[in-house]
């Protein structure tokens, strides 16, 4: 059975099914990474799978071929991707709008990317100096940051965005970002792609906590999820269904609107689909337009 962390960077790689979510993963892995200088980019991690993606992307990003090094520190192997060559590392901060004049970057307003990415940079922050622990001993996720600027950025991030508070604290020469409370473990597992991680985090909880209360809200909460995908499910089908007849371009404007944002954004929930229409919308309106929609494909 695979190591509980090891599963959870696995998910996270099975999910980076898009050149933009690769990108903003990457570059995540890239400002948390051993080394990132104009002279030097240095990415060590035990897990083989991960430091493959990072070389295969790298390679496609900076049109070069980067390959993967194995060491031995006693019984753990490293898996290392190392660049020294300065036209492959100036097209990586050209590629990624880092300014290559500072020795150590940060999130800035030109290299963040778009919001609905900012998950794959948490996911590639994770990938690169995270870890967590299995439930079944202890609570406890961490990100091992190497300045506290980035460590300061990153914990803005998260609550600015998901309302995860994390704690900081200095541990030797790194900084560390991290996470004691159940819920908020879940909560950025979930954000970083790996909900199933997630969901077996709340299992293992509620086995060790036995309460029948967790319990129905786990699968209460689960019932909202598969009810709220089924739902998308259907927009999206009817919305689709339109689009290829011709049909949804003769649409009502507001309509179209509602649909082209579903087309945008598959797997958000109504809740979060609301947040991203221009101009405002509320939740019943947007439920209201989006069966009108079906309804509409279903005459067809």
């Amino acid at each position: 059975m695979l190591q509980f962390s090891v599963s959870v960077k696995e998910e996270i790689l099975s999910n980076m099914n898009s050149r933009p979510k690769c990108d903003a993963c990457i570059l995540g892995m890239l400002l948390f990474c051993k080394k990132l200088t104009k002279d030097y980019i240095e990415f060590l991690t035990e897990n083989r799978d991960t430091a493959q993606f990072f070389a295969r992307n790298l390679s496609r990003i900076t049109a070069s071929e980067l390959s993967v090094s194995e060491h031995g520190i006693g019984i753990r192997k490293i898996f290392a991707v190392k660049i020294s060559d300065s036209d492959i590392i100036n097209r990586v901060f050209l590629y990624f709008k880092l300014d290559i004049t500072k020795e150590h970057q940060r999130f800035t307003e030109d290299n963040l990317p778009k919001q609905k990415f900012l998950p794959q940079l948490v996911s590639g922050a994770y990938l690169s100096c995270g870890s967590v622990n299995d439930p079944n001993k202890s609570s406890h996720l961490e990100f091992v940051i190497p300045t506290l600027d980035l460590c300061n950025d990153l914990g803005l991030l998260l609550i600015d965005n998901y309302g995860i508070i994390a704690k900081q604290m200095s541990r030797g020469k790194n900084e560390i970002v991290y996470l004691k409370d159940s819920e908020n473990i879940q909560d950025i597992l979930t954000v970083i792609g790996a909900p199933m991680a997630a969901l077996k985090h709340i299992t293992i909880k509620v086995d060790k906590e036995g309460t029948n209360q967790i319990n129905r809200s786990i699968n209460c909460a689960t019932a909202n999820f598969k009810k709220s995908s089924a739902a998308a499910q259907k927009q999206l089908e009817a919305i689709r269904k339109l689009k290829e007849s011709g049909e949804l371009e003769k649409l009502p404007q507001e309509l179209q609107t509602v649909a082209n944002a579903r087309l945008d954004n598959p797997d958000l929930s109504l809740n979060e689909l609301v947040d991203v229409i221009e101009p405002p919308i509320s939740k019943s309106g947007l439920n209201h337009r989006l069966n009108k929609i079906i309804k509409i494909s279903e005459n067809q």
